[in-house]
């Protein structure tokens, strides 16, 4: 039986349409952060490796893509809507999330269009708030560019190395690069989590 889902799968992740789901997922995931974007780039490129390897780079030329393309989304909507046009945006959670996306934007905006991507509502507002600050799009390209192709190729690199490893079993290696990056996605956000109220703390003490 695991056998025979294993070729299942590995047929599914020989099919043009896997590539189009997956960009689909990416392209939505992009601006509704619900959506698992991840699942689909590591899932994909498990079944790819675990069949050799040959399309990896595919995988990652249409995640990159398809990444920016749903980061565009975010990116002129910010623009053009602003962001407090909605109650929502208006709520003390999400204000102080384009509050914080703000600060870290005009600090270092590279570094932050980067890490922000493995954060799926931060990676979201900053985009948005890229957009509702007036950031040029020349100046929003290769930012979009870089941090979607390193965000890109952890997420690649992760499921590239669990098919390899268990190319006998596709999926049980789709399994573990998905435990794998969710549990790594748990780490970054309590390491941020950690860090701001670090921040926090410092920027309230007062100064002996």
């Amino acid at each position: 039986m695991v056998s025979a889902i294993g070729a299942l799968l590995l047929a599914i992740g020989h099919t043009p349409w896997a590539y189009v789901l997956m960009a689909g997922i990416l392209v939505v995931d992009g601006f509704f952060p619900f959506v698992p974007g991840e699942t689909a780039v590591v899932t994909l490129s498990t079944l790819v490796a675990a069949s050799g390897g040959a399309g990896l780079w595919i995988v990652l030329v249409v995640a990159v893509a398809a990444t920016m393309a749903g980061d565009a989304i975010s990116f002129f909507t910010g623009r053009r809507i602003g962001l407090d046009r909605w109650q929502w945006m208006r709520g003390p959670r999400v204000a102080a999330l384009f509050a914080r996306a703000s600060r870290g934007l005009a600090r270092r905006p590279g570094l932050y269009f980067v890490g922000a991507k493995f954060l799926p509502f931060v990676r979201v507002a900053v985009t948005m708030t890229a957009g509702a600050s007036g950031l040029s799009v020349r100046r929003y390209l290769p930012r979009s560019f870089v941090a979607s192709t390193l965000y890109t190729l952890y997420h690649v690199g992760v499921g590239a190395a669990a098919g390899f490893w268990f190319a006998v079993n596709p999926l049980l290696a789709a399994v573990i690069a998905i435990v794998a990056v969710f549990g790594l996605g748990l780490l970054f956000n309590a390491i941020a989590r950690v860090r701001r109220g670090l921040l926090s703390r410092a920027r309230t003490e007062p100064a002996p």
